[in-house]
């Protein structure tokens, strides 16, 4: 549906209801029609987000097979090497919030040997992922899509303070990924109710899942 069409549609509706040219007729109209444009733009942007089955098919272009299973409101996102699927390159995890609409993103790794060892055992197809963020955005995003068909519209995820050097990367990364930062969660009081859901300290980051999957559908979308 075009925008020339929508304009047609919300003056021929408003012009059952009004007559003349008067200037709060003009006003109506301008306001119905930027109205039903809006509505319009957002539906396409929302039916146009990469899927699963988008993410799934980019990942095997490169050498990676994902999986996602459930159990409950439990989710878990798996990463396997396709020329060999024993090899697990790594996973995300995590669960759909009973309350809030909020994906929590618990726990995501990828492990360094496996990624080497498919460099070497399947040279001409493996790619790492397939962009700089390597494995880690297949898997985040696989959980995404995920908590869209869930209901889910916010993403949350906790960047634990091991160490404070490698603390800041993964802040830096998580940024560049697209989330923004809340809060710190600490060792105080006020923090205790953070504390019980993720289990630690770090900084607290999120952002709308639309969001993230648009910023992302161009590297998935298989033309």
């Amino acid at each position: 549906m075009n925008r020339s069409f929508i304009l047609l549609i919300a003056f021929l509706s408003l012009s059952q209801f009004f007559r003349g040219g008067d200037a709060f007729v003009q006003r109506a109209l301008i306001k119905h029609t930027d109205w039903l444009w809006q509505l319009q733009a957002t539906t396409s942007s929302s039916s146009s987000i990469a899927t699963a089955e988008d993410i799934i098919k980019f990942a095997e272009k490169g050498g990676v097979k994902l999986s996602i299973n459930t159990l409950g409101p439990a989710y878990r996102a798996v990463a396997r090497a396709s020329h060999n699927e024993t090899l697990v390159i790594g996973y995300c995890e995590g669960f759909v919030r009973p309350t809030g609409n909020i994906l929590h993103l618990d726990k995501m790794e990828v492990f360094k040997k496996s990624l080497i060892k498919c460099r070497e055992e399947n040279p001409d197809e493996f790619t790492g992922g397939g962009t700089v963020f390597g494995v880690g955005l297949l898997l985040g995003c696989l959980c995404l899509t995920h908590g869209l068909e869930n209901g889910c519209t916010m993403a949350e995820f906790l960047a634990i303070d091991d160490e404070n050097f490698q603390h800041k990367r993964l802040v830096r990364h998580y940024k560049r990924l697209g989330l923004n930062v809340v809060r710190y969660v600490g060792d105080d009081l006020k923090s205790i109710p953070d504390r019980l859901i993720w289990g630690g300290c770090g900084t607290l980051m999120e952002e709308k899942i639309q969001t993230l999957m648009e910023k992302w559908t161009p590297t998935f979308k298989i033309g």
